[in-house]
């Protein structure tokens, strides 16, 4: 698998997570192995939108957070305040497409940086999903969109702990040969390192599928 699997470099993590309970081990487990310098930021489309997973990453024990607005802030204030950060969390309470569409640009950007610093980007859910190479439309989810690619040849299903019933999967690798479908359980993290390495985190409920290309 690590021969197949191919992700953005760094020397951080790239945490792609089925998705967060309160008092997540995932987030727990991301919190321990970051470094300490840096705060925690909260990506987000207004002021409310990541209060819960600010709450909740602080009663874990993390450092000074501050939210993100990804559509109100200017590009280099976006880009400073992602790259300096030592965590970097996109939850669950938007759309792959409207993550996908929101953070192209100043938020990649400051992404890439802090990954390189060393930084853990924790995606949960639809923002884990937006990583990959395609995501389902919002309009027709007969339909494959482009991800932001982070995870190349990847579909990505939060919640998802079993391929094989999944029309999407199914869907998916019937189109693309070279696709490469992740099935991730709430509770559950595909951990991706900078020197190759993969983990699987939490309740350990990962699932993959590939294309008749890798057969």
């Amino acid at each position: 698998m690590v021969k197949v699997l191919r992700w953005t470099d760094g020397t951080g993590w790239i945490v792609l997570s089925g998705g967060a309970d309160a008092g997540s081990e995932i987030r727990a487990h991301a919190l321990q192995i970051a470094k300490s310098e840096g705060g925690v930021a909260y990506l987000g489309l207004n002021e409310d939108s990541a209060d819960e997973t600010l709450d909740d990453m602080e009663d874990l024990g993390a450092p000074t957070g501050y939210l993100v607005n990804v559509v109100a802030e200017d590009d280099d204030t976006i880009h400073k305040q992602l790259s300096e950060s030592s965590v970097l969390v996109i939850d669950n309470h938007e759309t792959a497409e409207t993550w996908r569409n929101v953070l192209l640009g100043a938020a990649v950007n400051g992404m890439q940086t802090a990954l390189a610093n060393g930084a853990i980007i924790l995606a949960e859910g639809t923002a884990a999903m937006a990583l990959g190479r395609w995501i389902p439309s919002d309009d027709d989810d007969t339909e494959f969109r482009d991800g932001l690619a982070w995870v190349q040849n990847t579909l990505i299903l939060p919640g998802i702990t079993s391929l094989q019933g999944s029309f999407l999967a199914r869907a998916m690798l019937e189109q693309s040969p070279d696709a490469i479908v992740i099935g991730i359980g709430v509770g559950s993290a595909l951990a991706l390192g900078a020197e190759g390495q993969i983990e699987v985190w939490g309740e350990r409920q990962v699932a993959i599928a590939l294309g008749r290309n890798y057969q």
